[in-house]
């Protein structure tokens, strides 16, 4: 029976790690989040049963946001410390030993499994310019976070420099950011203007008010545009699909598309194939919501409809997977 995932967010980043080697000794998987960006992405990706959200952070405009969430994936809220205003039905624990208590209620006291090291930024060198060699974009909306770490688990300190446009609540961008750096072998960025595409980096659009895209400006560079938003979003996806498209011809571009509602990012692939470059869909079997990459398969903008667990590999791969293809 796999552990339960709990959470603890907490600005405080000394009572925070204090608090999270308390739980050490359970046989649950306890989450912690010092900022609401980070708390956004553990949340939607790992859906914790439980979670202890301090006063402080309780009493922000960003936690009404976070609780519209927590409802939906029905967790067990609890508040703990000293609140100065209404608790909004939660209950409050003013002791922290009266909060662990009941965050780990009901979990066994077994060996902890073994916590990985989070690498310093400084402990991987930055990636060399690929100026006109290959390029990897990826777009994603809801259930994107996890596909996006099961995707680029497999990217290597070298991989090909990787722009991603993942719909996202403004402001919780830089979270996702810093959780992603943490997991990935590649060093993870937020994306911005001008900025020289690297191998071994992954580049994230972060402003809420600037799509992303890519450029051969002096080199191969991110460019982050103003405009309306397209598709229904900014950052949108078929922006930088359509870039790609427009360097189709100068460089190896690759695409794919993750779980997601709408239809972002499908017509953008089907310039990017129309262009020569490869596009892959997720399936719908994989996916959370199959509708960014089903309206990409209907209009025969995916090159190939694979399995989450095997977009990875092919993206890295300069030759298609053998799989299911469209026409």
């Amino acid at each position: 029976m796999p552990h339960p995932v709990l959470l603890i967010v907490d600005p405080d980043p000394a009572r925070l790690s204090a608090l999270l080697r308390r739980c050490d000794d359970r046989a649950a998987t306890v989450l912690g989040a010092a900022t609401p960006g980070e708390a956004y992405v553990l949340i939607e990706s790992h859906l914790p049963r439980r979670v202890a959200v301090a006063a402080e952070f309780a009493e922000s405009l960003e936690f009404e946001a976070l609780a519209d969430i927590l409802t939906m994936i029905d967790a067990e809220v609890m508040i703990f410390g000293q609140m100065r205003l209404a608790a909004g039905g939660y209950p409050v624990l003013t002791g922290l030993e009266q909060m662990l208590a009941r965050l780990l209620g009901g979990v066994a006291p077994l060996r902890a499994a073994p916590v990985a090291a989070v690498r310093g930024t400084d402990a991987r060198p930055i990636g060399a310019a690929d100026p006109v060699g290959s390029v990897i974009l990826l777009g994603a909306s809801t259930g994107g976070i996890t596909a996006l770490e099961t995707v680029l688990s497999g990217f290597r300190a070298d991989c090909p420099p990787t722009l991603v446009v993942q719909h996202i609540r403004p402001g919780f961008a830089e979270g996702l950011v810093r959780r992603l750096d943490q997991l990935l072998t590649p060093q993870v960025v937020a994306a911005e203007d001008g900025a020289t595409l690297r191998r071994g980096v992954i580049y994230l659009a972060c402003a809420a008010d600037r799509h992303l895209g890519l450029g051969l400006r002096g080199g191969l560079r991110a460019r982050l545009v103003a405009g309306q938003p397209v598709s229904g979003h900014r950052p949108s996806v078929d922006v930088l699909f359509q870039d790609g498209a427009a360097l189709a011809d100068r460089l190896d571009v690759r695409a794919g598309l993750l779980t997601g509602m709408g239809a972002d990012g499908a017509q953008g692939m089907a310039a990017l194939r129309r262009a020569g470059g490869h596009t892959i869909a997720q399936d719908r079997e994989t996916s959370v919501v199959w509708g960014m990459p089903r309206v990409a398969a209907e209009i025969g903008a995916a090159a190939e409809i694979l399995p989450l667990a095997r977009i990875g590999a092919a993206l890295l791969s300069r030759e298609p997977a053998r799989s299911r293809r469209t026409s």
